[in-house]
């Protein structure tokens, strides 16, 4: 639920997306926006429902997914500080085509349709910045549908692993540390599995030598074994 729906006042969000822009361009953009805070486990948009407005996120992480096979959602990506959702039924003005739902409590900037479209028709650089984040997200699609199509559950864990590595592995001594952000349980939404399933390829992984497994995150031990799970 919903528990807060104020003004943004002097705005100071941060919008990665829009890292290119000039202050000015930001501050304009997000001039009209209201601030709205989320619980854990709250929804923020939901599948099939009417889209008006667009949204960046200040603080907390979400969920987008779709419903599933077997009553189980597929989680399309996780979306933290900076990002924005909401911009396709915001420009089409068709109805939502994925559900967000907070993961842990959230703070959103949220604008409305009319407002967003005045900012992008008086900012050439606001459109391209959209433009950019759009294209992002096509190729993001093209590589969860490429995933799912070809490759079976531990070529999955792999890329979602080597994913990681390549946007915050950390080298060390031992091998490349990485974080994992994620409960178990959103691991194996990320990759159209089970829980259990997701565990047991960890576990070989880590019994073959290609990760080592530790408290919130691990250390890839073989990336190119990794790779080969991939192709």
């Amino acid at each position: 639920m919903n528990r807060e729906n104020v003004p943004v006042g002097p705005p100071a969000p941060p919008a990665s997306i829009f890292s290119d822009l000039a202050k000015e361009d930001l501050e304009a953009l997000v001039s009209t926006f209201r601030r709205r805070t989320f619980g854990r486990g709250d929804t923020l948009v939901e599948v099939g429902g009417p889209g008006g407005s667009v949204f960046l996120i200040e603080s907390g992480r979400v969920r987008i997914s779709l419903p599933g096979s077997e009553s189980r959602e597929v989680t399309l990506a996780h979306m933290g500080p900076g990002d924005c959702f909401g911009e396709m039924s915001m420009l089409d003005g068709e109805p939502r085509s994925a559900t967000v739902t907070a993961v842990e409590d959230t703070v959103v900037l949220e604008g409305t349709r009319s407002d967003f479209r005045r900012s992008l028709e008086k900012s050439p650089r606001i459109a391209m910045s959209l433009l950019v984040m759009m294209s992002q997200r096509l190729r993001a699609a093209n590589d969860i549908i490429e995933s799912l199509s070809f490759l079976d559950v531990q070529g999955r864990v792999a890329r979602l692993l080597l994913e990681i590595a390549a946007k915050s592995g950390t080298e060390t001594a031992e091998g490349l540390s990485i974080p994992l952000p994620y409960t178990r349980q959103e691991m194996a939404n990320l990759v159209s599995t089970s829980r259990e399933t997701l565990t047991r390829v960890l576990k070989n992984f880590e019994r073959l030598q290609y990760i080592k497994l530790q408290r919130r995150k691990a250390v890839i031990l073989n990336a190119p074994r990794l790779r080969l799970k991939t192709q």
